[in-house]
C-alpha cells in the first residue's frame, strides 16, 4: 500500500471506525512535548485529581484509604496524596479490584493479562483513552526519527493471535496500514533468511520489536556472510527488554540507521521513549515516573531504584504508585532536543533471556510465559534451563495444581523446545528472588554458552 494513501486515508478511517481519538491526541502531544516542567506539572496535577476522585468513587478499598487518613482530593494537593499512598505490586491489585467492579460499564474497555518480569499473572482491564494514548505516544516517538503513520513498519514480535479469525483480519488490517508481523518466538537460521527476504521486499521505513530477537536476526544472517542493504529504512525500534550496548551497536552496524529504545509494559502503559539526541523521554502527559528505594523511599536523581509508575489515563484499573520490578533513574539534566518532558534511564529489568531448543535453535522465552501464565493455578513460575539443555520448571501453585495442567505445559515445553529434552515441573511454596534483589522468570545457562 502507498504510505501517503495509508497515511491520508486508510489510517485516519480506521481509527475513526474504532473510536479513537487518535490525531486530537496527537495533535495534543505534539504541542505539550515542548512544555515547560511546570506546565507539564500543571497538567499532571489536573489529570491526578481526576483519576483520584474516580478511584474514590468507584473502588471502595480506595475510597476507604482517602476517608482513614483524611485526604479530599477536592481540598487536598495531588501530589502531596499520591506520596501518602501506598506502593501496590500485583497481588496487591488482584486484591484491590476484587473489591470493586468486575468489569467497568463501558463495554469498550479490553480485558489484558500481564505475565510481566516477575511471572505472576495479572488481569486488568484498559479503557480506550489508555490504548490510545499508549499508541500515540508512540506515533509521536517515531515522529521524532521521520517515521509517520503509514509507513511501512515490520514488527519482530511475539504476541500471539487467539484464533485464525483474529489472524486474518490482523492480517489484512496490516495490508491496508502497511503493517507486517513476523514472529520473534522462532529464530532459526532458516527463518532468519525468510524474515529477511520479507523485509527486504516489504522495503520498511523502520522496524520494531525486542533487542535480543532483533540482535539474534542480526548474528544469523551476518553468519552467513550477507549483508543486505535496507533503503528506505530510517530507524530500528526496540523496547520490552534492557537494550544493552553489545545489542544497540550491532543493530546501528547491521541496519545502519539509529536504534531508539522504549519502556513500557502491557500493564504500566507507554512510558518513555528515546529522541535522537540520545535522552530517553518519560511519556510524562501520560504517566507519573517515581524512584524508590529499597525502603519505598524516594531516589534523588542519578541514583537508581525501583520504577514507580501512575498511569494517568486508565479509570478501568487504576494503576496508582504501582511497583513495576524494574530499576531505573531518574536524570536531572536537559536533553539537546529541548523537549520539557522528563528524562530518565533504564539500568536493569526486563531482560528476556533466550532457550536453547534440542536443535541448538533460540526459542524466545515469552513463547513459554504466554503457555504458562494461562494456567490458573499458578502464582508464579520460574523456568530454568541447565547447561546440559535440561529444563526445570519450578511452580507456586497454593491453591492446588491439577494433573491435566502439568500434562498440557509439559507437552508445550516439549513442542517449543524438543521432546528429547529432559524436563521436570516441580511444586514448591516459594521461589526466591536472584542476589541482586530482582525476579528473574527465565534463567537460561545454556544461553549463556551460545
Amino acid at each position: 500500500m502507498h504510505s501517503r494513501i495509508a497515511r491520508n486515508i486508510l489510517y485516519p478511517l480506521h481509527e475513526r471506525l474504532v473510536g479513537r481519538p487518535t490525531f486530537r491526541l496527537l495533535r495534543e502531544l505534539e504541542r505539550s512535548q515542548w512544555y515547560t516542567p511546570d506546565e507539564l506539572r500543571e497538567l499532571q496535577a489536573a489529570k491526578l485529581t481526576h483519576l483520584f476522585h474516580y478511584a474514590a468513587n468507584t473502588f471502595p478499598d480506595y475510597r476507604r484509604w482517602f476517608e482513614s487518613h483524611r485526604f479530599d482530593p477536592a481540598r487536598h494537593g495531588p501530589f502531596d496524596i499520591l506520596r501518602h499512598m501506598p506502593l501496590l505490586d500485583k497481588r496487591d491489585l488482584r486484591r484491590r479490584f476484587q473489591s470493586g467492579p468486575k468489569r467497568p460499564e463501558n463495554n469498550r474497555v479490553r480485558e489484558m493479562t500481564t505475565g510481566g518480569s516477575t511471572g505472576e499473572p495479572l488481569t486488568f482491564f484498559v479503557d480506550p483513552l489508555r490504548s490510545t494514548f499508549d499508541k500515540v505516544a508512540r506515533m509521536r516517538s517515531h515522529r521524532w526519527f521521520n517515521v509517520r503513520h503509514g509507513d511501512r513498519e515490520v514488527y519482530l514480535w511475539g504476541a500471539p493471535i487467539a484464533n485464525k479469525r483474529q489472524d486474518r483480519v490482523r492480517t489484512i488490517r496490516d495490508f491496508f496500514l502497511n503493517d507486517r508481523l513476523i514472529s520473534a518466538f522462532d529464530l532459526a537460521p532458516h527463518t532468519a533468511q525468510q524474515y529477511l527476504r520479507t523485509i527486504i521486499r516489504f522495503n520498511p521505513a523502520c522496524l520494531f520489536g525486542y533487542p535480543s530477537s532483533l540482535f539474534n536476526f542480526c548474528r544469523l544472517v551476518e553468519n552467513e556472510g550477507v549483508r543486505p542493504q535496507f533503503r528506505a529504512l530510517r530507524a530500528v525500534f526496540v523496547t520490552g527488554e534492557v537494550l544493552d550496548d553489545q545489542q544497540r551497536r550491532t543493530l546501528e552496524n547491521f541496519f545502519n540507521v539509529p536504534v531508539a529504545n522504549g519502556y513500557g509494559g502491557r500493564d504500566s502503559g507507554s512510558c518513555a521513549h528515546e529522541c535522537p539526541a540520545g535522552g530517553m523521554h518519560v511519556t510524562s502527559e501520560h504517566v507519573i515516573m517515581e524512584i524508590v528505594d529499597a525502603d519505598g523511599q524516594p531516589s534523588p536523581p542519578g541514583e537508581s531504584g525501583e520504577i514507580v509508575i501512575t498511569n494517568l489515563d486508565n479509570h478501568a484499573t487504576p494503576f496508582i504508585r504501582y511497583r513495576t520490578g524494574d530499576i531505573g533513574r531518574m536524570l536531572d539534566a536537559g536533553c539537546p532536543c529541548g523537549r520539557g518532558l522528563e528524562l530518565m534511564d533504564v539500568i536493569d529489568g526486563r531482560r528476556t533471556d533466550h532457550l536453547v531448543a534440542a536443535d541448538g535453535t533460540l526459542r524466545h522465552a515469552l513463547s513459554l510465559i504466554y503457555l504458562i501464565r494461562d494456567a490458573e493455578e499458578i502464582d508464579q513460575f520460574q523456568i530454568h534451563q541447565r547447561s546440559d539443555k535440561s529444563i526445570d520448571l519450578r511452580v507456586v501453585a497454593p491453591n492446588g495444581f491439577r494433573e491435566d495442567t502439568r500434562a498440557r505445559l509439559l507437552d508445550g515445553l516439549g513442542e517449543s523446545l524438543g521432546r528429547s529434552l529432559p524436563t521436570h515441573l516441580e511444586i514448591v511454596d516459594r521461589i526466591d528472588l536472584q542476589p541482586s534483589g530482582k525476579f528473574r522468570h527465565v534463567i537460561s545457562d545454556a544461553a549463556q554458552l551460545q
